[in-house]
Formats: structure tokens, C-alpha cells, sequence
């Protein structure tokens, strides 16, 4: 699988994605998998403009990651989730993952600040607990030389999380 590295970001596409993360893990792709932002052509013509030249860029539904990372033979292809409810549906449709990392997921109805940048709600959490249940290695960090968060004792916490 060409997979290089896997994000939940709900600011898709912005510098510390670009600027940061992608030479970081020395990615050569970025795909966004979104079925909102999939339909969504000016959106995705506007992450187009912000990705450099010497990266290619997709914008795929959930349902056809899968066909589209068969077509990324040799490429080192960076996924970016807009939520970590699109990355669960991924996943249950066969999308085979070892680790995630959370960069921003802002601020939201019932969510607790867990770093300055990331907020996760009740929901969240449950997902949280199916992804490391499925052996999937999850962290919180903004940038590739950041902090990383702690987040085994959410889901550890039980109801008493956020």
C-alpha cells in the first residue's frame, strides 16, 4: 500500500500540511478523501492552487480510496481526512491503516480541548476507542517537531471523557 501517512485535519490542506508534514514524510501525493469535498469543485480547485507543483493532488470520495490508492504505484501518498468519522467509514470499507495522526479539529458542540488545536466530543472518543480496538496507533500533534498528545486515556477514561 503506498500510504505514507494518514491525517484527520479539518482544515484539510494549509501550510502545516504542506509546508510541514508532506516533506516531513517525504510524500509525493496528497489525497483528501471527502465525499463533501469531493463534491465540492470549487473547493477543490482552491486546494489545488495552495498544493506545489511538485506534488500531486486528488480529491477522492470515501468509496473509491480504495481503486484510487491501486492507481499510486510507486508514489508515497499522504491521506487527509476532514473528520475522524470519514476515516472510520474508510477503514470499515477495507482501507487498511497503522497509524493516524490528528493535527486540528477545532472547536465543537460538547467537545473538550485536548491541545490547543484539537477538540474532541463524545463521539470522537468512541471512535477513538474502534480505531485502537482495530490496532490502529493514533496521536495528537500539530506539526511534525510539536508535542504529542496522550490520547490512550481518553479512551481509557470511559464516560467520564469528553
Amino acid at each position: 500500500m503506498p500510504i505514507v501517512f494518514t491525517r484527520v485535519d479539518d482544515r484539510l490542506v494549509h501550510g502545516q500540511v504542506v509546508q510541514g508534514w508532506a516533506p516531513f514524510v517525504r510524500a509525493d501525493s496528497i489525497c483528501v478523501v471527502s465525499d463533501e469535498i469531493y463534491q465540492d469543485e470549487g473547493r477543490c480547485r482552491l486546494m489545488r492552487m495552495i498544493v506545489p507543483s511538485n506534488l500531486d493532488f486528488q480529491v477522492v470520495s470515501i468509496g473509491s480510496l480504495a481503486s484510487t490508492l491501486d492507481k499510486y504505484d510507486g508514489k508515497k501518498v499522504f491521506l487527509l481526512f476532514k473528520s475522524l468519522e470519514d476515516l472510520l467509514e474508510a477503514v470499515n470499507g477495507g482501507i487498511s491503516l497503522e497509524r493516524v495522526n490528528l493535527g486540528n479539529l477545532h472547536h465543537q458542540l460538547g467537545g473538550a480541548e485536548v491541545s490547543p488545536s484539537l477538540f474532541l466530543n463524545r463521539r470522537d472518543v468512541r471512535i477513538l476507542r474502534q480505531l485502537f480496538s482495530l490496532g490502529i496507533d493514533v496521536e495528537a500533534r500539530d506539526v511534525p517537531e510539536g508535542r504529542t498528545y496522550d490520547l490512550l486515556h481518553l479512551v481509557d477514561e470511559g464516560d467520564t471523557a469528553p
